[in-house]
């Protein structure tokens, strides 16, 4: 999956298994069907590596021939078995979606809108020609700014056509009342990928400072700014962006709900506030001005206030300019604009060599933008009824196994073993797609109006969360399109979300047996469950709210505990000088290990089940060394240095071989499936685990 970042913090970041990365010819020939290289399987020995003996480095033994079969190509920052999946099912939306750019009387209103949206998005030439016109009125909006007394009403015009200045507002459930949606602030406004890239002093942090400034500089001299007075303006976005980041908390501390829970009232806020208008902004937002807000960092937003205070209305307008240029500077503006935004965040943050074709970045962008809509064609297509039934019931059989696993847990009081079985039983499993598909019959796209469809699509997006404040949460929506290969768990939804992209080979095929499937899929399943109960997750309780539910003394075990992997991962270098976020990664590590070990029981009992001859080999392998060396082969992955650092300091995820050898390290299990010794790289000498 993808990486995906942005600067207005949500409440609380979904728990994803994984994440990644980032005119129409009339006479284009279709796309061409998905390229028959070799097929993709859950369990391939052929990617196996038999010279490597699978107790010093399982990745590699698992592995190495995928890396051989697979050079990093050129328009990566990193490439695996997920990006192999995404890839194809990109080639099945690049399908649907130029069937539907071809205009007909008989497209349904949706085709219309994702066909026409493609259609503008690969029409480069009319988005050349038209140059800055279409985000000129934009442009001139900020310029018209008068004094920062005006900044609130512009600021919500901003934020509602997506431009990501200062700080975020949205709908999120109520930390209290899961049901309830409220409104939520939260801190953002910065360029670079979290705050800690305006404070660090390494070397490489000083040189990315550096590298960021020069990029500003260049967007600024693109919409024709004089180059003195475009160094001037990006020196200035650079200090206003550091005294945001100073202000706001650090992306561990992130990590804890706890501190982003701050209930207030608009009066109470706006008190804070002095130095801007907040019923201003909210007014002009067409937000409820009444009910419950969550200030979720107190400190952000007194600085915030501070900021305006004292920075004169040019420099804001800077700041503004930027941000608006920022947010557009994709393919919705020109191939200069398009080039240079790669260049920096793709090329020079990670290390991608060259720019991904235009169709790939269209498609992606239809699937952000209305995932829903072109979901709904990829799940006629591609996710029969009874994929979406051999998911559930693979689902339900996990869910039983962490039940036992409760059950079996020494270091958990009895009183506290049945709140966490109530959680348990209370998981909503949603699979596949969205019961009720979402209704964009108020959007308009018009067909060559690139960056006006990019607007539009923003705008209804924003007024569509804002309408959730003060009702009740709908539980039955999705964060993640159909055709999407990921997925997450919700804490204050208490669900698990697996999009129908994600259930096929190389990660799941009812042509392959149950050992290789829980070892790939099942231990993904175990992983979104287990989210439900670490660091973050377990906080919440079976409806979602906020909530201790723990012991003291189960809370402090459980602590103990985790605190033994936070150790674990802090001591792993990815890349020279650069080691993990142990307390960052905590959740996805202890994510890792719970789920690879629920879907290790679960299968113990299929097998158990259907009577599996564990003796008996199939491409050489025993069943259990099946469903191992399948778990370790949905890892396989090539990884830009420039990525692995990017990722060891902003992604709470760690990179893919940790998240084999580490995992397999910490499970006896499976030392025995392979007769791993005491003493070897693949047995831990301080096993870790919690679940």
């Amino acid at each position: 999956m993808f990486r995906i970042a942005a600067p207005p913090r949500h409440p609380l970041a979904l728990l994803a298994l994984l994440v990644a990365v980032p005119a129409f010819s009339q006479t284009a020939a279709p796309a061409a069907a998905p390229a028959a290289t070799h097929e993709l399987r859950v369990f391939d020995p052929s990617l196996i590596d038999t010279t490597i003996d699978p107790c010093q480095n399982f990745y590699r033994f698992s592995c190495n021939g995928w890396f051989k079969r697979n050079p990093l190509p050129p328009d990566q920052v990193a490439y695996g078995r997920f990006t192999e999946l995404y890839e194809l099912n990109r080639l099945h939306l690049r399908q649907i979606l130029e069937q539907a750019a071809v205009p007909s009387p008989t497209r349904t209103p949706n085709e219309q809108k994702i066909g026409d949206e493609y259609a503008s998005c690969m029409n480069t030439a009319e988005i050349d020609k038209q140059g800055l016109a279409p985000i000129q009125p934009e442009l001139d909006r900020i310029a018209a700014l008068k004094s920062n007394q005006d900044l609130p009403a512009l600021l919500a015009h901003l934020h509602a056509i997506g431009v990501e200045a200062f700080f975020g507002f949205g709908a999120s459930p109520d930390f209290a009342d899961a049901n309830r949606m409220i409104s939520f602030y939260g801190a953002g406004g910065l360029g670079l990928p979290e705050r800690d890239y305006y404070t660090r002093t390494d070397p490489k942090s000083v040189e990315q400072r550096k590298q960021y400034v020069d990029h500003v500089h260049n967007i600024f001299m693109l919409a024709g700014e004089p180059d003195t007075q475009a160094k001037q303006d990006a020196a200035s976005v650079l200090a206003i962006e550091t005294e945001l980041a100073k202000a706001s908390l650090t992306i561990t501390e992130l990590r804890d709900p706890k501190n982003l829970d701050h209930p207030t009232d608009l009066a109470a806020f706006s008190r804070e506030m002095p130095h801007f208008s907040l019923p201003g902004y909210v007014e002009a937002a067409h937000a409820p001005t009444a009910g419950k807000i969550n200030d979720s960092e107190p400190r952000f937003f007194a600085e915030f206030d501070t900021l305006v205070a004292s920075t004169p209305p040019d420099r804001i307008k800077t700041y503004l300019r930027w941000h608006l240029l920022h947010a557009y500077a994709g393919t919705s503006m020109s191939q200069s604009f398009d080039h240079e935004s790669w260049n920096f965040y793709a090329h020079i943050l990670n290390g991608a060599e060259k720019e991904q074709d235009r169709w790939k970045r269209c498609t992606s962008r239809v699937d952000h933008e209305m995932g829903e809509a072109l979901g709904q064609v990829y799940v006629a297509r591609y996710f029969p009824p009874e994929e979406k039934q051999q998911a559930l019931a693979m689902t339900l059989a996990i869910e039983q196994a962490m039940g036992n696993d409760i059950d079996s847990l020494d270091w958990m009081s009895a009183e506290t073993k049945v709140k966490a079985r109530e959680k348990l039983h209370t998981v909503m499993n949603k699979i596949g797609y969205p019961d009720k598909w979402r209704d964009y019959s108020k959007l308009t796209i018009v067909r060559g109006d690139a960056l006006g469809n990019q607007e539009r699509v923003r705008e209804f997006d924003f007024a569509r969360d804002l309408a959730k404040i003060g009702k009740p949460v709908d539980r039955g929506e999705w964060d993640m399109s159909p055709p999407t290969v990921n997925a997450y768990y919700d804490p204050q939804m208490n669900n698990v979300n697996f999009p129908a992209g994600y259930f096929q080979p190389p990660f799941f095929s009812d042509k392959e047996d149950d050992a290789a499937n829980y070892g790939d899929m099942g231990s993904t399943i175990g992983h979104e469950l287990t989210h439900g109960f670490d660091d973050n997750g377990r906080q919440f309780d079976k409806d979602g709210n906020l909530k201790d539910w723990w012991t003291k003394d189960d809370e402090q075990k459980f602590n103990q505990k985790a605190e033994c992997v936070v150790k674990q991962y802090d001591a792993i270098e990815p890349v020279p000088g650069v080691h993990l976020n142990g307390k960052l990664t905590l959740g996805e590590n202890l994510a890792d290990i719970g789920g690879t070990w629920l879907a290790w029981m679960a299968w113990q009992e299929q097998a158990a089940m259907h009577h599996v001859d564990m003796t008996a080999k199939m491409d050489g392998y025993t069943p259990d060394q099946r469903f191992w060396i399948a778990y370790a082969q949905q890892w396989c992955t090539q990884t830009r240095p420039e990525q692995l650092r990017t990722q060891a300091q902003t992604d709470p995820h760690a990179p893919d071989e940790d998240r084999t050898n580490t995992v397999l390290q910490d499970l006896p299990d499976f030392a025995k499936s392979f007769s791993c010794k005491k003493g070897t790289p693949m047995v831990s000498s301080q096993p870790c685990r919690v679940w």
